[in-house]
């Protein structure tokens, strides 16, 4: 009851957390364009410094956030009807200078471009954003590919969607750590890449609450993989049902 009381209480607080943080980014944007109409470029690198730091803390914050209100049962899903296609490209949009950072290259790859789904499409960006990021994080001047295919689990119509890098790896050990809160694979990753090991926690989260699943088959050295399986009509969970 304690650890929902304190999921309840920073799920409240994403207003009061968010706010000033917007306010900063905010005001950042609008004394850099002021000075570039002045032609005052001279500290604009440490504008830009602030907006960038800004950013990553109010995606941290929202990475707390969004896992508190799952706990706390206050986030919902928003079912809508769009295409794989479209969904992939919106996913290329948002990616282009996260993958280039360490040199990277980015495909998109799509068996039927225009499958329709019906769930909620924020959130399956949400997700493979957190993945693309994490793999353009451990992989330097190599290759991303995002794969998604329809495929049937017990006659429901599910998208497959796998993510693939040339990256670092990881051990079962480390796999078996991933979705851990606040945890990386090992010391050793936190310490060489930082980040607090929120992600891939969310992700798992949001797959789960949207009816799929994620797994990895992952092996040193040899890249990692991601298989996230997500229903292309989200279904509400049943109701538990008092007992007379």
């Amino acid at each position: 009851s304690a650890n929902r009381a304190k999921s309840a209480f920073i799920a409240n607080m994403s207003h009061e957390l968010r706010t000033p943080l917007t306010a900063v980014i905010g005001y950042c944007e609008l004394i850099e364009d002021e000075l570039n109409d002045l032609g005052e470029t001279g500290i604009l690198g440490d504008l830009n410094k602030i907006n960038i730091n800004a950013r990553h803390l109010l995606g941290l914050i929202n990475d707390v956030l969004d896992l508190s209100k799952i706990e706390a049962q206050k986030m919902d899903v928003h079912k809508v009807e769009f295409t794989l296609g479209a969904l992939l490209h919106e996913i290329e949009a948002a990616t282009g200078s996260l993958v280039a950072k360490n040199e990277n290259t980015l495909s998109l790859q799509a068996e039927d471009p225009g499958l329709v789904l019906h769930t909620d499409d924020l959130k399956i960006k949400q997700i493979l954003l957190n993945l693309i990021g994490n793999a353009a994080k451990f992989t330097t001047k190599g290759e991303i590919v995002l794969s998604a295919k329809s495929e049937l689990v017990g006659n429901v119509p599910h998208v497959r969607f796998t993510l693939r890098d040339t990256g670092i790896g990881m051990t079962a050990e480390q796999v078996a750590n991933l979705f851990q809160r606040f945890a990386q694979a090992d010391q050793s990753t936190t310490r060489k890449y930082g980040g607090t090991g929120l992600g891939l926690a969310l992700t798992r989260a949001l797959s789960i609450m949207l009816g799929g699943s994620i797994e990895v088959p992952s092996e040193p050295g040899k890249g990692s993989v991601f298989n996230v399986l997500i229903p292309a009509t989200y279904q509400p969970p049943a109701m538990p049902t008092n007992p007379q």
